[in-house]
C-alpha cells in the first residue's frame, strides 16, 4: 500500500510537542523547571505576606501570624500548579519554533509504502530524497494526537503519519488502520473528516 501526503511545520511541532511529554529527559527538566518555578512563586508569597502581615494580621500572636504567613504562601503555589507543571513544554516548544521560523523545508512530500515486512519512507525536499525503511519490530511505541501518529522508531525518531488526508480514498485509511492494529497492537479509533 502506498501513501502520499504532505508533511507540514506543524506536523514536526506535534512531534515535539508528543517528544516532550513521553521521554524521561524531559520529564525530568519538566518536573525541575516545576520544582523551582513553584520555589519563586513560594518565596515571592512569603515576602509579600510579610510585607503585609503587620496591616492585617497585627492582632494574632507572633507564632500565630508565621504560621498564617507560610499557609497563605502556598496558595498561590497552589493556583498557579497547572500553568508552572506546563511552562517547560510552552518555553521548549517556543524556542524550537522560533528556531525554525526561516526554515523552508515546509511542506514536503512524504511517501509511505506498507507492506507486511515494514515501511518504506521516502521524504522529499528540493530534489534531495531521504529514503528510511523500518521493520515493524523496530518500532518501539506508538503515540498520536488528534490528527496524527507518531511510530517511535528510536527515542527521539518517528515516522508522522496523518490520521486522515483528503486524497487518501476510505479504503486506504482502513488499510492503514488495519495495519497499524495488526503489526503495532494500536487501534487509533475512527479518523475526524
Amino acid at each position: 500500500m502506498n501513501l502520499n501526503y504532505q508533511m507540514t511545520f506543524e506536523d514536526f511541532m506535534a512531534l515535539q510537542k508528543d517528544a516532550l511529554n513521553r521521554t524521561r529527559h524531559h520529564q525530568a527538566r519538566s518536573n525541575v523547571a516545576f520544582i523551582a518555578l513553584a520555589l519563586m512563586v513560594l518565596l515571592l508569597s512569603l515576602i509579600i505576606f510579610t510585607i503585609l502581615e503587620p496591616l492585617f494580621l497585627g492582632f494574632f500572636s507572633e507564632n500565630v501570624r508565621q504560621l498564617i504567613i507560610i499557609c497563605l504562601s502556598f496558595v498561590p503555589v497552589l493556583l498557579l500548579k497547572s500553568t508552572l507543571v506546563k511552562y517547560y513544554e510552552f518555553v521548549t516548544l517556543r524556542q524550537v519554533r522560533s528556531s525554525l521560523k526561516n526554515d523552508k523545508r515546509w511542506p514536503r512530500n512524504v511517501t509511505l509504502h506498507l507492506h507486511e515486512t515494514g515501511i518504506q519512507s521516502n521524504s522529499t525536499y528540493n530534489g534531495i530524497v531521504k529514503n528510511t525503511d523500518i521493520a515493524w519490530e523496530e518500532f518501539k511505541a506508538v503515540s498520536e494526537d488528534d490528527d496524527r501518529l507518531f511510530l517511535y522508531f528510536e527515542n527521539n525518531e518517528a515516522l508522522i503519519l496523518p490520521k486522515t488526508y483528503s486524497s487518501w480514498t476510505e479504503t486506504e485509511h482502513m488499510l492503514l488502520r488495519d495495519l497499524i492494529k495488526q503489526h503495532l497492537n494500536h487501534d487509533f479509533g475512527q479518523e475526524k473528516k
